[in-house]
């Protein structure tokens, strides 16, 4: 079912005789990997083949189905993934079939064969007996050898769409003569999530469950499916920021047996359902019944893209941290008050019209947009005001950077900003500064002291810079007063004595004695 693709190319391999010796089906769970690979084995063996009819009446065509056929090997990699298994295969391949044209074998979950498995099979698999052929079948094509892989032809396999699973499952209902409303063989397919064999064990589950007839409500109920206007429920309560309602939302989930993860997990697909339907083809893509449809198209203008995408990548993340969460009730009460709490997203122009005031009040409710009356000049002999300036031209040039009073707690104290203000000019060397301290000031003259690890000639070359004058129009902008710097070299005492005094400076009195304009009396 659904594989077109696959099922004519094998088709037309046999017709003309282009059998390969080794194939590869990769694809998610439950598509028709291991029922293809069987039935390429009945078309190969068939009495009347090969064909790509296998005429069904045959001995191997009865055999194989029932995996009674010698000839036809069916291998579960998972159990039999170790090197010695491969080399028994090895070492029998070369047998002749005994009844069958081919020797086939069929290794489902290929992927779980050890490296030293897949080494023994190679050179078996690169050239093997004209009799035997081999198909491999795989849901982790990415973890099977570029070794084993350039020796098959590769099949992909798609995940069958919920029409798809829809319609056959109608059939086997109709044949079986189950009684199963459309909603619920949607709701079935669905959560199959585009697997027919997880779709046809659904459908038995439900006629054991419901044998009179199967309906949505007892889908649901049976399944544990959270019902479509739970969901809209939780969309409204982020749209409108109820935040008060978050605990009542999922008292109501709890109460129905519903598990936080398939809660998180549905708003993921209602979120979406709600972008799909922001655009008019978008609700197309819409995997609900009719009415749910209409109501995606009325709730998808109440919310922006914007604001969507990030409710989306909250729930993502919530979903994936939950299954490893100790507690999933908390986690989805936490992330529900997150979404409850969004601001809402505005774009750069209307932050700006805002701003400007360019944007006319709209009056509540709605309506037509106020009318603006203009003055009449021939009763008025007042100018009119002047219109406002742009926001532009009201931006002032920004304040004058803030002097400091020659005080040396308040030079300690601020120290890293002193620098800082100083090297605004990229003076040369300047930088450099960030490595000393302040020790003393006398007069007008502060002291900064170095590390043994500062070399004398740096020492040097930053006062040849004080002394040039590059550093008084730095020194300006932040001491109220002219200031000189003088540096020196410390030793490792001398330094740890200088960090330690500013350490113990006490930043709430040193702040006082700046805003005071006050001095610190030893």
């Amino acid at each position: 079912m659904g594989q077109d693709g696959v099922s004519r190319t094998l088709q037309n391999a046999i017709k003309a005789g282009r059998i390969a010796h080794s194939y590869i089906f990769a694809g998610p769970r439950g598509i028709g990997k291991t029922t293809t690979a069987r039935l390429l084995a009945k078309a190969i063996n068939c009495s009347k083949g090969p064909t790509p009819d296998p005429c069904g009446q045959c001995v191997p065509c009865k055999e194989i189905p029932d995996g009674r056929c010698m000839d036809v090997l069916e291998i579960d990699g998972a159990s039999n993934r170790g090197v010695g298994e491969i080399r028994n295969l090895r070492d029998n391949i070369h047998f002749n079939p005994a009844s069958c044209r081919k020797k086939i074998y069929i290794i489902d979950e290929v992927h779980m064969l050890t490296i030293e498995a897949f080494n023994a099979l190679l050179k078996t698999l690169e050239e093997p007996p004209a009799h035997a052929l081999f198909i491999f079948a795989t849901t982790e094509i990415n973890r099977v050898p570029a070794t084993i892989l350039s020796r098959c032809q590769r099949f992909d396999f798609r995940r069958l769409a919920t029409a798809e699973i829809s319609g056959h499952l109608r059939h086997i209902a109709d044949q079986e003569g189950l009684k199963a409303t459309d909603e619920a063989i949607g709701l079935i397919a669905r959560r199959a999530d585009g697997a027919m064999r997880d779709a046809q064990s659904l459908l038995d589950q439900m006629a054991t469950f419901s044998p009179e007839g199967i309906t949505a409500e007892e889908v649901r109920t049976a399944l544990g499916i959270v019902p479509e206007e739970l969901y809209f429920k939780v969309s409204d309560l982020v749209k409108d920021n109820r935040t008060q309602d978050v605990f009542t939302i999922v008292e109501d989930f709890d109460t129905r047996g519903l598990s936080p993860g398939e809660l998180l997990r549905g708003l993921c697909d209602h979120f979406l359902n709600l972008m799909k339907a922001a655009e008019p083809s978008g609700v197309e893509y819409i995997e609900a019944p009719d009415e749910v449809r209409n109501q995606y198209r009325q709730e998808a203008p109440k919310f922006k893209q914007n604001d969507l995408l990030r409710i989306l990548a909250i729930l993502q993340e919530a979903f994936s941290e939950i299954r490893r969460h100790p507690q999933p009730r908390l986690k989805l009460e936490l992330t529900l008050l997150r979404l409850a709490s969004l601001e809402r997203t505005a774009s750069i122009e209307e932050l700006i019209d805002s701003l400007q005031g360019n944007k006319p009040p709209q009056p509540p409710g709605g309506g037509d947009e106020p009318k603006v009356t203009t003055p009449d000049k021939s009763r008025s002999s007042t100018p009119p005001e002047p219109p406002p300036e742009p926001v532009s031209t009201r931006i002032k040039e920004p304040p004058t950077t803030e002097t400091l009073p020659l005080d040396m707690a308040v030079i300690k104290s601020r120290w890293s900003s002193v620098v800082e203000r100083i090297c605004a000019g990229n003076v040369p060397l300047v930088s450099q500064l960030k490595l000393g301290m302040p020790r003393k000031l006398e007069d007008d003259i502060l002291t900064v002291g170095f590390g043994l690890d500062f070399h004398d000639m740096q020492i040097e070359r930053l006062q040849k810079v004080a002394a040039s004058g590059n550093l008084d129009d730095g020194i300006k902008q932040v001491f109220a007063s002219p200031l000189r710097i003088r540096f020196e070299r410390l030793s490792k005492a001398e330094m740890e004595e200088v960090a330690k005094s500013v350490e113990d400076e006490d930043p709430l009195e040193t702040e006082l004695i700046r805003c005071l304009g006050a001095k610190r009396i030893a």
